[in-house]
């Protein structure tokens, strides 16, 4: 008998909760909603819905002082590789490397944009600035520093916007904007975030900085720990799926090729986050 296509995506996810995330640990309450109760964490498997109950079940998590990862089908079958990464790393299963292990050099644009397509989940964008972490070659990186998985010594990266000129804000008052974040995969460089951002505003001082955390995996705490405070909830965004290609379209800029089959799927929205420098 031939599986459905959501069925497959439960099965295959299941299997992956066993096999490689500590299956004990996690509680399926509902179809498709499993709880981490040690880690406060839930993950809901997303194939077809609406935006009002992605933002019900974000509030009743979020108000528990839980996280809730939305899973869409399309993002499991497209990336799972850069997914179990990333749920593996929410709950402390990654080799953890040592900021101080690492340091920062500015990149180029060709080498950011392919350490996001295999790392990242989102889709490359324009950064005029770019930096990475790179190990140290030192005794303690051995094991990374032979680590097939990762590139050139290169660990995470982060881009950033142009710097921009807020006069609304006061007299030579200049925004950064931090675009992209990612640790290479099944890594996690302690501190490598906050020693890009310094790095960056070293060669760029700023009087603030924003940045987004994605609601379908984020709550931004990583961010406020940092010194971020969050200002702004955007909300759901409207797509069309094809399914046949896995490939999510923005509505207002579909141009010709829109099928019957397409499907409408959301994402979660994101918080804003400012750091205010001075």
């Amino acid at each position: 008998m031939t599986l459905s296509h959501d069925t497959l995506f439960h099965q295959t996810f299941e299997q992956f909760l066993q096999e490689e995330m500590n299956g004990e640990l996690w509680v399926k309450t509902d179809e498709g909603l499993y709880e981490n109760h040690f880690r406060k964490i839930a993950i809901a498997l997303r194939v077809e819905t609406n935006e009002i109950v992605l933002l019900q079940e974000l509030d009743f998590y979020e108000n528990r002082g839980w996280q809730l990862i939305q899973l869409w089908r399309d993002v499991w079958e497209a990336q799972t590789i850069i997914v179990k990464s990333r749920l593996k790393a929410l709950t402390g299963i990654s080799a953890r490397i040592p900021g101080r292990l690492t340091l920062v050099r500015p990149l180029e644009s060709d080498f950011f944009k392919e350490f996001l397509k295999k790392n990242h989940l989102q889709d490359s964008v324009k950064c005029p600035y770019r930096y990475g972490l790179f190990l140290k070659n030192m005794p303690q990186n051995q094991a990374f520093l032979n680590d097939p998985a990762i590139v050139n010594d290169c660990v995470a990266v982060a881009g950033f916007g142009p710097v921009r000129l807020m006069p609304s804000r006061g007299d030579r008052y200049y925004s950064g904007e931090l675009i992209r974040f990612s640790n290479v995969l099944n890594h996690t460089v302690v501190g490598g975030l906050d020693k890009l951002i310094k790095a960056f505003l070293r060669d760029h001082p700023v009087q603030d900085l924003m940045t987004y955390a994605d609601r379908d995996w984020s709550m931004g705490k990583s961010y406020e720990r940092l010194g971020f405070q969050r200002v702004e909830t955007t909300p759901p965004q409207e797509f069309w799926l094809d399914p046949k290609t896995q490939t999510r379209y923005n509505p207002k800029r579909m141009k010709e090729g829109f099928s019957e089959e397409f499907q409408k799927v959301y994402n979660s929205g994101n918080y804003k986050y400012l750091k205010f420098l001075v």
